[in-house]
Parts: C-alpha cells; structure tokens; sequence
C-alpha cells in the first residue's frame, strides 16, 4: 500500500470516528405496560408487555419485587394470541399493598437486547380490572441499550462497551459478506468476459481471488461467533434477570436461525475457495451458490425481519442491497488489488491494453450495482422512514442520512473515475490515476460499511 493509499485509509478511519454515534440503540421499546409505569392499581395477576417491535419470547423475562426487594414468583413468557407485540407473565402469588418495581428484558427479532424497568402501586387485594389496567397517559420507563436511565448508573458504561463492539463486529461481517460476493461478481462477471488478459493470468488472477475469498470467509464466520458472544454478553448484564447461554440464543430464536444460516454458508465459501485455489472450476459454482445465501442472512439477522409490514419485500430489497454494494465495492476492491497488480506484474507492453480491458468489462457491472444499491436503499427508507423529517429528527434517520451522503460521494467518485480516468488507461499515468481515485472509493466504502454496522444497532 503506497503512501497515498495509507493516507485515505487513515482518513477514512477518522471521518467515520467523527460522524457516528459513541452508542447504538437497542430496538425493542416498551411502549406500555400492564400494570402501567406510575399507576395505582388492585392486586395484579398478570403482567403484560407491549413492544414496538415483535420480541423473542423464549429470551424475555420480567422480575417483580417490593421496597425491600423481595422477589416475587413471575411464570414464564407467553405470547399473545392476537398481537404479536404482546408478551404476558404470570404472577404466581397474591401482591398485597405496597410499591413494586417491574424489571424486564427482552431481545428483538435482530437479536438486539432491550431492557429497563418501572414502578407501580397496589392499593388493593382486589384484583385489578384487566386490560383497563394497561391504558395509561404515563408511559413505561424504557432503557434501551446502552443508556440505564431506570436501572442502576454504573452498569450503563458496560452496556455501552458492549453495544459499540457489537456494531463494529457487525460492520466486519458486512465487510467479510461484500468481498466474499464481490470475489464471485469479480470472476465469473469480469475475469471471465475479459478475453484479451490471457488464460494464463486469468489462472492466477482466479487462484489469488480464492485466496482472497478465504480469508473473507474466515472474517464472517469470526463476526458471527463474536456478535453470539457479544449479544450473550449484553443479555446477561441485566440485574435481577436469570442468565442465558449462547446456546439459548442461537438455537431458540429466528436471529440465532439467521447466524447459524451465516456460519454455515461462510463455511461452505471458505471450503469452495479452498478448492478453487487448486484451478477446480466446480468449486465456483458451490461458492456462488453459498454466497447467495449469504446475501439474504443480514436481512433475516437485521431491520428487515423485524419490520412488521412488508416484510417479504424488504428481506429481498435487503439482500438485492447486500449483493449490489457488495459486486460494485466489492468488485472494485478485487479489480484494484488483485486483478490490476498481477497484470502489472506480468510486464509486456501489452499490460496498459490489459488493464483497460479489466476495467472497462468491470464498469458496466459496477454501472448495473450501484443502481441496484441508490434503488434497494430508497425501498428500504421508504419503508423504515415515516416522514421525511425523520431524517434529521430521528437517531435512525441522522444515521441513514450521514450513510447516503457518503453513497453520494461514492457514486460521484466512480461517475469521475468513468468519465475522466478510465479513457486514459493505456499509459502508466492513467492506471496511476486510477488507482488515486479507487483508493478514494474504497475510502468511502470502508466509511459506508462502518455506518452500516451501526445503522443496524439504531431502532428505525
């Protein structure tokens, strides 16, 4: 990496250090409760929750306790049959007069952990009224993850440790998942089709992507088990609440179904590429095939499967994102550090013409990717965005806005990189320039993908 490629790195680091949040937001809010934060009620016989997202049963709790601190038995977790938003717990014993306070916890379809806590009062032995309990004009105290504004002060530091971690090894596997497709994208739709580069360079282009698509591999399924522990983490750092395994999260819920799915396709890449190091052309086939179902898992780990309308629609424009983002960048990042040195390497005065026939079978595929990434991405914040003030109003929307200022800036980078640079690829000069301005692009794609990671940590 020469000095200028150093720098933009460095840069990039910065800018994104800059512009994103310290925290990120866990998504499951409580938005009402019965009994109800701040009411006085009869002896209550149940407790129920209402989410603004639909919660993983098997992983919510609730603990019940009086001034003193006694425990009192809480059954648990049952779904409601009619609202899927609804978690319900039964009270094993009578709840005499007195102030109590109401702990909960819960993890919602994208595997983010919510927890916090509220107080009421009984006045009665009387059996509160039902659901009349539940409409109340004072809200329940929420703590999203990692502020602790109802639980105590000194946890939050590590709540907020666990979910800035989570968001950065969310952006690694982004990371890992976009140069796994991309590596694919890059050999079947570029080197393939560039008949003037020659067989033999083609081989070793071909077994350096492999190579390349090994490594990628490795980062998903490191991500993947390091998010499992992370989440485990945060799901256990909440007082009063029964610990939880990591085998519990993974195997009891639809985001544990969704990075199992990841595990076991990155697997699937990392023995294909394996293979396809050694020139097997089967092994291509098995590698696309696996990174297809890589493209769908952060949709079904992320907003998308937690979405309440359309979700069929937004899965698929999320993995339609994922595959798009990842053969424009990630098809880039191959082209310039894979595809362009080899042939540099192989001398010749035929190299110029060599590259230039890279670049130019790999700028209509970026042409068609970017479109599908600006297009999926619109879908997606029409869905995620009520208003259009959300966007500088909302902590979801402020986020969503810095990562489309970046897209911007990175479609106008390879707008000028089209335009202006890749016409005087057949000289020394040409390919220099193109490689300043790529580096640029990657720049802002590292940017891109750290947004990304803690786009996903922020309720829409």
């Amino acid at each position: 990496m020469n000095g200028f490629a150093k720098r933009a790195v460095a840069l990039s680091c910065i800018v994104a250090l800059l512009l994103f949040p310290a925290i990120a937001w866990a998504h499951a809010r409580l938005e009402r409760s019965q009994p109800a934060a701040g009411s006085r009620v009869g002896s209550p016989q149940i407790i129920r929750l209402w989410f603004s997202e639909r919660p993983e049963v098997s992983l919510s709790g609730v603990s019940l306790k009086d001034q003193t601190g006694k425990d009192f038995p809480v059954g648990p977790a049952h779904p409601d049959a009619t609202n899927p938003l609804v978690v319900s717990f039964e009270i094993s014993a009578a709840v005499p007069v007195g102030r109590y306070t109401i702990a909960w916890r819960t993890v919602s379809s994208d595997g983010h952990p919510s927890h916090g806590s509220f107080t009421f009062e009984v006045i009665s032995l009387q059996p509160e009224s039902g659901l009349a309990a539940a409409v109340s004009t004072t809200p329940a105290t929420t703590t999203r993850t990692p502020t602790a504004s109802s639980t105590p002060q000194e946890t939050a530091p590590e709540d907020e440790a666990s979910s800035v971690s989570n968001s950065l090894t969310r952006a690694l596997s982004f990371a890992g998942i976009l140069v796994v497709i991309g590596v694919i994208v890059f050999n079947i739709l570029v080197v393939a089709r560039s008949s003037r580069i020659g067989s033999e360079l083609v081989w070793r282009i071909e077994s350096r992507a492999a190579i390349v698509g090994v490594a990628a591999s490795v980062l998903v399924i490191a991500a993947a088990f390091g998010r499992i522990f992370l989440e485990s983490r945060m799901m256990n750092d909440m007082p009063g609440m029964q610990t939880m395994s990591m085998t519990d999260m993974t195997m009891h819920t639809r985001w544990g179904f969704a990075l199992r799915l990841e595990i076991i396709a990155a697997f699937l890449t990392l023995v294909a590429f394996s293979i396809a190091i050694r020139r097997v052309r089967f092994a291509w086939l098995i590698a696309s095939v696996s990174a297809g179902v890589l493209a769908v898992t952060p949709a079904l780990a992320g907003h998308a499967a937690a979405t309440p309308r359309f979700t069929s629609l937004v899965v698929l424009t999320d993995a339609l994102h994922v595959f798009g983002a990842s053969s424009w960048l990630g098809n880039l990042a191959c082209v310039m550090l894979i595809g362009v040195p080899i042939i540099l390497r192989s001398g010749g005065e035929e190299r110029w013409q060599k590259v230039a026939a890279l670049v130019n079978t790999f700028s209509p595929v970026a042409l068609a990717s970017a479109s599908v990434v600006v297009l999926s991405g619109l879908i997606a914040s029409w869905v995620h965005l009520e208003h259009i003030s959300d966007l500088w109003t909302t902590a979801y929307g402020q986020m969503l806005f810095r990562k489309l200022v970046f897209v911007a800036l990175t479609v106008v980078v390879g707008a000028y990189n089209f335009r202006r640079v890749q016409p005087r690829l057949l000289s020394e000069g040409g390919t220099a320039r193109l490689r300043r301005a790529t580096t640029v692009e990657l720049g802002l794609g590292v940017i891109i993908l750290i947004f990304t990671g803690f786009l996903t940590g922020i309720a829409p």
